[in-house]
């Protein structure tokens, strides 16, 4: 694959989520995202290509981020059946159709564990960490307005950049890895060790969750004179309250999800009254 072929497909990895739909998914994305391949591929053999774009508009669907794993692995199998003759080309289209379907399954695990369940929610903490070291308030007015801003748009940033950071690697170097890649290697998806990825972006929002706990401690007892304040009473009965539930709804394998919206309701009653 060339590079302006790897260039077109990148770019047009973005749109893959173009034309989602409940019937068949990213089908539409995908050969959007193909095309050029496609074309330059059967530019010798015209009039296979229809027969080609109906293949990849059957149902696919995976990790948008880490699907580009797949547009290499399908361009490699691609090049395959074009070189083939007739006979072979129906034993190299049902292995296309295999390396479609268990690789879509293989990116859209790690995708999601890695992308949704542990870089997000950790450029989210970096962003929170920053804005509680910078002393950022959303509820007070502060003398220096633009100072207060640009330390907002600093968590803002930092989240952005070192989420869209990886996000963009992964988009690139997971073209030619599936291209380049053999089938022995899952095409380049076992070049990295993503469980240990995975893990290592858990502990680090771990450490990142409590440096924010004891900082946000130390600068609220710094000038604290009395611990008989029903405030701070409040405040550490409903943030015991929130890592106690935390553990339960880990035991019983409840989703973080009701947890974290239960929590936003019950602080934003408190607040109202």
């Amino acid at each position: 694959m060339n590079f302006k072929t790897h260039f077109q497909l990148f770019l047009r990895s973005f749109f893959l989520q173009t034309g989602w739909n409940f019937v068949k998914y990213q089908n539409i994305g995908l050969t959007f995202v193909m095309i050029p391949f496609l074309k330059e591929c059967y530019k010798n053999k015209s009039k296979e290509l229809p027969s080609a774009l109906t293949r990849y508009l059957e149902t696919f669907n995976t990790h948008p981020v880490m699907a580009s794993f797949c547009f290499g692995a399908l361009a490699r199998q691609e090049k395959n059946i074009v070189a083939n003759s007739a006979k072979e080309k129906a034993i190299e289209k049902g292995e296309w159709e295999a390396i479609k379907r268990t690789l879509s399954i293989t990116t859209a695990s790690i995708g999601d564990r890695l992308f949704w369940g542990a870089l997000k929610p950790l450029t989210l903490l970096l962003a929170l960490f920053i804005w509680l070291f910078l002393d950022v308030s959303f509820l007070e007015t502060t003398p220096s307005l633009p100072d207060h801003v640009a330390y907002i748009v600093s968590g803002i940033v930092a989240a952005f950049v070192t989420f869209n950071a990886v996000a963009l690697c992964v988009r690139w170097i997971g073209i030619s890895l599936g291209f380049n890649c053999e089938p022995s290697t899952c095409f380049g998806l076992i070049r990295f060790n993503w469980n240990q990825t995975i893990y290592y972006a858990k502990r680090i929002g771990v450490f990142l969750a409590i440096g924010m706990l004891l900082f946000g401690a130390y600068h609220f007892l710094k000038d604290f004179d009395s611990f008989t304040d029903i405030q701070f009473i409040a405040r550490l009965i409903l943030i015991s309250a929130f890592v106690l539930c935390s553990l339960i709804a880990r035991k019983l394998r409840i989703p973080n999800m009701y947890l974290y919206l239960a929590a936003v309701l019950i602080f934003n009653i408190i607040i109202l009254f």
